[in-house]
Formats: structure tokens, C-alpha cells, sequence
């Protein structure tokens, strides 16, 4: 009985380190394409580079994986609104204009909803599924 029970035990642990790492991956990969949709909605593509060199990875297993998103460094700075604008006559001017926002809603909305899904999302449900998809292919 108690071999059975550490095999439970370590077969759930394994679950829940696929559900981390399957759900960090899957919000990685949402960030690339929601913040890609953006860039392009919001810049005239010159060289391609901001969307071009972004990537996300998950290193780690289990409880330790991380999340690494990698975008250029000046698209922080196109996130940064203009506070003064040079008028036709060469002076500048107050403006109110706003950033891109191409990069803190992503970064601050992604973090919001990655630590919901983890809060949250580990259901028998979600245990479940991930067994079966185990059980599948062990077997089949």
C-alpha cells in the first residue's frame, strides 16, 4: 500500500510540473502573438526587427520553470509617450499623445492572467486530462 501510495504521490507531482510548464509555454507563446498583432496594428514595418527577435522560453522543470520573454530593448521606449512635440515653426509644445503600448499592457495583462492560470487552473479536471494523455501514450 505504500508503494502505491509514493507512486501517486510522484505521479502527481508530476502532473502538476506539466501543468507548469504546459501553462507557462502556452502564455508564452500567447504573449508572442498578442504583442505581434499590436506591433504590427501600431508601427508601419521597417526592418522587421521588433517582430522578428522576440521569443519565448520556459527553462526549469516543475515548480522551479521560468518564463523568459525576450523582445528588442528599445521596445520599451516606444511604449513611452512623446511629451513634447515640435510644431511646424520649430517650437515645442505640450503634447498628451500616448505611447505605442506595445509592451507594459502586455508584460503587466500576461502576468496578470499567468498567475490566475496557475492559481487557479490546476483542477481534477486538468489532472485528469493529462493523465489520459499519459495513459495514451503509454499505451497506444
Amino acid at each position: 500500500m505504500a508503494l502505491h501510495s509514493l507512486h501517486q504521490l510522484i505521479t502527481m507531482d508530476a502532473i502538476r510540473s506539466k501543468f507548469i510548464e504546459n501553462t507557462l509555454r502556452d502564455e508564452g507563446n500567447r504573449f508572442i502573438r498578442n504583442q505581434g498583432i499590436a506591433i504590427k496594428n501600431a508601427l508601419k514595418s521597417r526592418t522587421g526587427n521588433l517582430i522578428r527577435n522576440r521569443k519565448a522560453t520556459v527553462t526549469g522543470t516543475g515548480s522551479n520553470a521560468q518564463l523568459h520573454i525576450e523582445v528588442p530593448a528599445y521596445t520599451r521606449f516606444l511604449d513611452i509617450r512623446n511629451k513634447f512635440k515640435r510644431s511646424r515653426r520649430g517650437q515645442s509644445k505640450r503634447s498628451s499623445g500616448r505611447g505605442l503600448q506595445i509592451y507594459n499592457r502586455f508584460v503587466m495583462g500576461h502576468y496578470y492572467g499567468l498567475a490566475e492560470r496557475l492559481q487557479f487552473g490546476y483542477t481534477q479536471e486538468t489532472i485528469d486530462m493529462i493523465r489520459s494523455k499519459w495513459e495514451g501514450g503509454f499505451n497506444g
